[in-house]
């Protein structure tokens, strides 16, 4: 049965006393004594496709990522979550904008003749058949 390397306990304890790791059979599991009940499991630790590994810095890493207590105040978190969820709300808005105005673009001869039946200005440009003035022999063309 394997065994968690002992140097990792040690700095798992470094990050915070309560925290322990065990072999459940399968995985590695850390877990976190909160002071009554059950230790609760926070990580389990896998190789890659599920698989047994030892667990090292990486999962250091990740349980100090996910301390509240650590790195900015919790105020500038927020405040930076909520400029940057402000931001992708401004950029959907300009997205569905722009998703619009290029829709139209396409349809622009059509909207007019629409809009042209719907006013009763007569009969409006049609794209169907369209006859281009062709100037005669004796006319120039003027652009």
């Amino acid at each position: 049965m394997p065994s968690v390397d002992r140097s990792f306990v040690k700095d798992l304890k470094s990050l915070d006393k309560r925290l322990s790791a065990v072999f459940n059979g399968s995985h590695v599991i850390i877990k976190y004594d909160r002071g009554h009940g059950e230790p609760v499991n926070i990580l389990r630790v896998m190789g890659e496709g599920g698989s047994f590994r030892q667990p090292d810095k990486r999962d250091l890493m990740v349980i100090k990522g996910g301390d509240l207590a650590q790195g900015p105040k919790m105020e500038l978190r927020l405040k930076e979550a909520a400029y940057r969820s402000e931001k992708q709300h401004e950029r959907d808005k300009r997205r569905a904008a722009d998703n619009i105005r290029d829709m139209t673009k396409d349809g622009a001869r059509y909207l007019g003749e629409r809009i042209g039946r719907l006013t009763n200005q007569g009969k409006c440009n049609s794209s169907i058949r369209r006859i281009d003035h062709k100037p005669g022999k004796n006319c120039v063309a003027t652009v």
